[in-house]
């Protein structure tokens, strides 16, 4: 019996030791060894996928100098360095206390407490913003290695940049300058074009008819090698036909009407939906929907040495009318329905490099009033990137923080309520008064 409960206590005492074992070298590896995971929903305590693909292209290290004061203040902005550290451990850090420093202050321009310094080979940019968004604008302008100039085209009643209006383009202007790009506009009577003064020309819905004298300046920037981007809007192309043929493009008469994207849109059929694409050029990798107000289709004719390729298709069942919307959508008497492309782009070479143009039969897609809308805002700035040569940054979404919000329809809020108000103290009372009556009959 002794033996036995010897045996028994030994055992126990031998697991003690065990545990006590294991919990030494979990606390050893934990002092050791660093391990970060992020369970969140949507990596919510992580760099999102476009900016730990822009810190894994950086190729030389990165100092950021945070001015700023305040215990609470530093862990915070270390907290959110220590996620580009976790993709790069050689990115830097290093606090400066404001008030100890304000000749240094004032000579860097630094007006608030918190404000960020990003280096990065030999050039300086400050981020008045300290957050993700801030800090990835800051490094994608340091990185950019491409054509850093978008210039619009004006004089010819053309969307403008500047432009706050629901027409006008100042919300992706306000992305690009974020990205890293200089956006300037220049007036087409002001003299030559050249690609290295313009960079990537931007010519959108042009509603004044171009000279003559002007269509040729435009060619000779495209025979230049100079990179280009139309968008217009059906029955408007500003006299630009000649600058069109010799891409090879033609616009189609009317516009395009496509009733399956009323399945997604929920808008009138002649609202343009797209969510499948191509493997290739700025589209590439695209997986969201973008949308497309009244667009114009597009026919391909490659000439002078251009390499033509659709990169925006409708689905089959549309087609190209003039005459207004009936009550009743159907194909006009005649009229087979097909794919039809609004979005091309055209490449060549052009000593040693690729020129690369595109053209897009709908310019409200990158209007301020539709910019937001699906993937909009992410087909703009891919067709910038891929103009300018910067293919590194095209494709990188948005991160939605799935894990931030509970949606709930009146039903399921309906359900809930009724749950904690009515059901769950009933089942509460219920328990209650089992035990009670179980207890009063024993």
């Amino acid at each position: 019996m002794n033996w036995r409960r010897a045996t028994a206590l030994g055992g126990r005492g031998l697991f003690v030791v065990l545990w006590l074992v294991v919990a030494a070298l979990a606390l050893y590896a934990a002092a050791r060894y660093r391990y970060v995971a992020d369970w969140t929903a949507n990596g919510r305590n992580s760099l999102s996928r476009p900016s730990a693909h822009i810190v894994r292209a950086l190729r030389a290290p990165v100092d950021i100098v945070a001015f700023a004061h305040g215990a609470s203040l530093r862990r915070e902005l270390t907290a959110l360095i220590a996620k580009y550290r976790r993709v790069d451990p050689h990115i830097r850090l290093t606090f400066i206390n404001p008030n100890e420093h304000p000749a240094r202050v004032r000579r860097l321009g630094i007006r608030f407490n918190g404000e960020i310094q990003v280096r990065y080979r030999g050039q300086r940019v400050l981020v008045t913003d300290p957050s993700e968004t801030g800090i990835t604008n800051a490094l994608a302008r340091l990185e950019r290695t491409g054509i850093r100039r978008l210039t619009f085209l004006t004089g010819n009643r053309e969307r403008r940049a500047q432009d706050r209006s629901g027409l006008g383009l100042s919300s992706w202007a306000g992305q690009l300058r974020a990205r890293g790009f200089t956006v300037a506009s220049t007036n087409i009577s002001a003299g030559p074009l050249t690609p290295a003064a313009a960079g990537v020309l931007v010519i959108a819905d042009p509603r004044v008819r171009f000279l003559a004298g002007e269509v040729r300046t435009l060619e000779g920037f495209v025979h230049k090698g100079g990179n280009l981007l139309v968008l217009l809007e059906p029955g408007h192309t500003g006299g630009l036909s000649p600058l069109l043929t010799r891409l090879g493009v033609h616009l189609r008469k009317g516009y395009v009407v496509d009733p399956t994207s009323s399945l997604l849109t929920d808008e009138s059929p002649d609202f343009v939906a797209i969510r499948r694409y191509p493997d290739r050029g700025p589209v590439r990798g695209m997986h969201l929907v973008t949308v497309f107000p009244t667009a114009a289709a597009l026919a391909l004719t490659p000439a002078h040495g251009f390499r033509a390729a659709p990169i925006l298709a409708t689905g089959a069942s549309a087609w190209t009318q003039e005459a207004p919307l009936a009550r009743i959508v159907e194909a006009p008497r005649g009229t087979t329905p097909a794919a039809l492309s609004i979005g091309a782009i055209l490449t060549r070479a052009d000593k040693g490099t690729k020129q690369r143009v595109a053209v897009v039969g709908d310019s409200d897609f990158a209007s301020n009033s539709y910019v937001g809308e699906g993937g909009n805002l992410a087909l703009a700035m891919n067709l910038a990137n891929w103009l300018a040569h910067d293919d590194a940054f095209i494709n990188l979404p948005n991160r939605a923080s799935a894990d931030l919000t509970l949606t709930l329809t009146g039903a399921e809020e309906d359900v809930i309520a009724f749950g904690f108000l009515l059901v769950l103290p009933t089942i509460l009372l219920g328990s209650a008064f089992a035990v009670w009556w179980r207890k009063r009959r024993l």
